[in-house]
């Protein structure tokens, strides 16, 4: 076995956890799978994670955390509140391209853990609140009039078209989430 600091095997254990989480669905991913794929002992596991809940919300917490800091970065060159959802949706097209691509790994908890009182739904529902108050932030510096109700049209074809991508295998859902979300803010936007 490969000797690595404490915060090196979390990191290590998180990274094979969740790409067996996202690849197969967290209720088909056994502790014993994760064990055997990290090749750690399951003491050196359940030192960090102390039940396969906790492993699935920190594995949320830092996918979600990775995502903000590449859709930050992304923004980061986008001089107007327009670009910056625009970047949003084309960091969604690019992930929908990707070989293996699940759909959204925030929903697929969602749908795996229904109940609200999970951990792990509630880390869910808590970042999809922060991606429409992001959302929100975008419109208003935009001037929208009704940033929270464009906010959440959004946000429905962001998701449905993630969610449709995942279920055909196809990227054109990807296609027309970006035409409406274009449309939309056309709509929306006043003209500059």
């Amino acid at each position: 076995m490969v000797r690595r600091s404490a915060e090196e095997t979390r990191l290590h254990i998180l990274k094979v956890a969740g790409d067996l989480f996202y690849a197969r669905g967290v209720r088909a991913v056994g502790m014993d799978l994760v064990i055997s794929s990290a090749e750690v002992a399951n003491a050196t596991l359940y030192r960090q994670f102390a039940t396969k809940d906790d492993l699935v919300t920190a594995y949320l917490v830092t996918r979600n955390n990775d995502w903000w800091q590449h859709l930050r970065q992304m923004a980061a060159d986008a001089p107007t509140p327009r670009a910056r959802i625009k970047a949003l949706f084309d960091l969604t097209r690019q992930d929908m391209t990707r070989p293996g691509y699940r759909g959204c790994a925030t929903l697929n908890i969602t749908n795996e853990f229904p109940q609200t009182d999970h951990p792990a739904h509630a880390a869910a529902v808590t970042h999809k609140r922060e991606v429409q108050e992001w959302l929100c932030e975008q419109l208003r510096e935009a001037g929208d009039l009704h940033p929270e109700d464009t906010a959440g049209k959004l946000l429905v074809i962001l998701d449905g078209a993630q969610v449709l991508a995942a279920a055909m295998g196809t990227t054109a859902p990807g296609d027309h989430m970006t035409e409406l979300a274009e449309q939309l803010l056309e709509a929306r936007l006043p003209a500059v």
